[in-house]
């Protein structure tokens, strides 16, 4: 404290001095596009690596725990990219539904199952040599009802939504509105979404940007909108808040607001058939 500044000569920055040391003895008229391929080289990941994360479901108001999402990831990033979510019992560790991710084929639209053994409720989207077939069941006593889809360009699908953010993040940070079909199960068929920018907000000491998804046309009447925010150093999803794909006992939608920590974000090998293999409770008590 109290201290003057400390004054330094400029010079390149590390990169720079990277390029530098890298371009000596290549000839002078090639060094422009040999620091270009060692730039788009430095942004390649050396691999797709595992993880895990976890989200915290709670009622709107905050009061209450409703239900625990266990995320574990293989090949984070990776062209066979493949997830396992666990939604565990607020009461105790129990998964009651599972979540399983395929974004081998599309990572805005990737492949998924969901299943809920309390309610019986189920859904997905499968990709087969005929196409897309989707899927959803609306409880226990329920029929499966599916159908094959058309292919619908620049679908969203259910996780798919954070690569679309981050691929129009700089569209949506300077305000624009885009409008997207979103794959909605039930509906056996996909709906136009509008996607915005609300807010800028901070969560866990984070600025965050704050999207909303809004059912475009009149169908958004009778929905609710989603809020997504996403951290800005890292384009991270750090909450969501608005309805789920959780029922409750009564069979009715959930709305949540779900909050995913640093602290519970982990590196490291994840066993992903052990997790399809758990058994499902169909109670949480």
């Amino acid at each position: 404290m109290g201290r003057g500044p400390i004054r330094r000569q400029e010079g390149p920055d590390l990169k720079t001095r990277c390029i530098q040391v890298a371009t000596r003895g290549v000839p002078a008229f090639m060094r422009p596009q040999f620091a270009f391929l060692l730039l788009l080289l430095a942004g390649v990941p050396a691999h797709a690596t595992d993880q895990s994360f976890t989200g915290y479901a709670r009622s709107l108001d905050g009061a209450a725990l409703l239900y625990v999402e266990s995320h574990a990831i293989s090949g984070d990033g990776g062209a066979d990219e493949t997830r396992v979510v666990l939604y565990r019992c607020a009461s105790g560790a129990a998964p009651f539904a599972r979540k399983q991710l395929d974004y081998s084929a599309d990572r805005i639209a990737p492949a998924f199952a969901f299943e809920d053994a309390r309610s019986g409720f189920a859904e997905g989207l499968r990709r087969e040599a005929g196409g897309m077939q989707v899927f959803a069941r609306a409880g226990a006593t329920a029929q499966m009802r599916s159908e094959v889809m058309p292919h619908v360009a620049s679908m969203v699908a259910d996780a798919g939504f954070d690569e679309f953010v981050r691929a129009r993040w700089s569209t949506l940070e300077k305000g624009g509105s885009i409008e997207v079909p979103f794959l909605v199960p039930s509906r056996l068929d996909s709906v136009k979404f509008k996607v915005r920018k609300v807010a800028d907000a901070t969560v866990a000491g984070d600025v965050a940007s704050v999207f909303r998804l809004s059912v475009a046309g009149p169908l958004g009447w009778f929905l609710s909108d989603i809020d997504v925010s996403y951290r800005k150093r890292d384009q991270r999803l750090v909450r969501y808040r608005g309805i789920t794909n959780v029922r409750s006992v009564s069979g009715s939608m959930l709305e949540a607001q779900i909050d995913f920590p640093d602290a519970d974000r982990s590196d490291g090998a994840v066993d992903l058939p052990a997790l399809r293999a758990l058994p499902l409770t169909p109670t949480c008590q």
